[in-house]
């Protein structure tokens, strides 16, 4: 068999580019794509609850989340088009939505394009996860282990319109995330701008944003990421800042199990400093195999100063991934997350925890 199996970062966008795709019967000159991922694990978690009790679990996939969706295009003439993309979160464990009952949880706009770039409306990624969606060596992963960088980045952006446009080696992007709020622009807003420019086996890439939450209350995030591509391997290595008033952070990191008192967020916001290193090497032409290791320095934690709100975080994952085609892969996974001071919050039991999960994954 010769089909290569795609690097994990490429995953999300092989969806697309190998999705089935029908011709508009309404638009000669249009057409609209059917397209998702289904990906299922069995998984082995240690220390799952505040008892300390292993958990064995069918689970959404360790780097991919499952979803389906529609997307467009309309040729106007003149080089543009007319856009639209439709995507939804699933749970094929259970059969439910991923985010219900909201529908289209992952991207919902409408846009044009042409050779200067693309405008967008509608729910779509913030700037961050359009970043270390490509400079992770996880593309972030799913399970909540890998995936508590994701957090930072917010994910996806309400009520927002987008810019982005590649020039040559530079690619750039910018979202503007409307509060509609009476009375004020500044209230759960958010805005957001990338840049990122290629050049033979570099690439990099930085990012800053911040977003409100009603009471004007700021959560920020800035961040740059590398990777070098050599040979038959991928290195990937990034930093992440972030300073949160919200207390958003805290709040999505925090496990069920504690119960937490959160200080003053105006004067000991949370203040996260997180570096990232992982490869990605293609051993055989159907095996993939990538390592990632992820550290966060926090201060002030649930907004309390000093060493009662200090603690670190440590992600190991070790991930193969073996191609059965180019559209059916299996993989296996391993990792270990360690907390320690005040971070112990974020997980429910003992300050570690190992997991074990293997799966497969279908794209059509």
């Amino acid at each position: 068999m010769k089909s290569a199996i795609p690097a994990s970062l490429a995953i999300l966008s092989a969806a697309c580019g190998l999705a089935f795709s029908t011709t508009a019967a309404a638009q000669s000159s249009g057409n609209v794509t059917l397209y998702g991922i289904v990906d299922q694990s069995v998984r082995y978690q240690t220390n799952a609850n505040a008892n300390n009790d292993a958990l064995w679990q069918v689970a959404n996939g360790a780097v991919t989340n499952s979803r389906f969706g529609f997307k467009g295009t309309e040729d106007l003439g003149g080089g543009m088009k007319a856009i639209f993309q439709l995507e939804s979160g699933i749970n094929p464990q259970n059969g439910t939505l991923a985010n219900g009952p909201r529908l289209f949880d992952r991207y919902a706009f409408v846009g044009l394009q042409n050779q200067y770039g693309t405008i967008k409306i509608g729910r779509q990624a913030t700037e961050a996860f359009n970043v270390y969606g490509d400079f992770d060596p996880l593309t972030i992963g799913n399970y909540a282990n890998n995936s508590w960088m994701y957090n930072i980045t917010r994910g996806r952006v309400d009520n927002a319109v987008s810019y982005a446009g590649t020039f040559g080696g530079l690619s750039v992007g910018a979202t503007y995330g409307f509060g509609n709020t009476a009375g004020t622009m500044a209230a759960s807003n958010y805005w957001g701008a990338r840049a990122a420019y290629a050049m033979g086996p570099f690439k990099i890439a930085g990012v800053y944003q911040q977003a409100r939450d009603a009471a004007k209350r700021v959560q920020q995030m800035w961040g740059l990421g590398g990777i070098y591509s050599v040979s038959i391997a991928k290195v990937f290595v990034g930093y992440i800042g972030g300073r949160d008033r919200s207390g958003w952070l805290d709040g999505t990191l925090n496990d069920p199990a504690h119960t937490v008192t959160t200080g003053n967020l105006n004067d000991n916001p949370r203040k996260d400093t997180t570096f990232y290193l992982g490869t990605t090497i293609q051993a055989m032409p159907n095996l993939a195999i990538t390592g990632a290791a992820y550290f966060n320095d926090i201060k002030n934690i649930n907004a309390q100063a000093g060493d009662a709100g200090s603690g670190r975080r440590y992600t190991y994952v070790l991930l193969a991934e073996y191609a059965l085609s180019k559209r059916t892969q299996l993989y296996g996974t391993v990792d270990y997350n360690k907390v320690s001071g005040a971070a112990r919050v974020e997980l429910p039991g003992n300050s570690t925890q190992v997991g074990v999960g293997t799966g497969i994954r279908h794209i059509f």
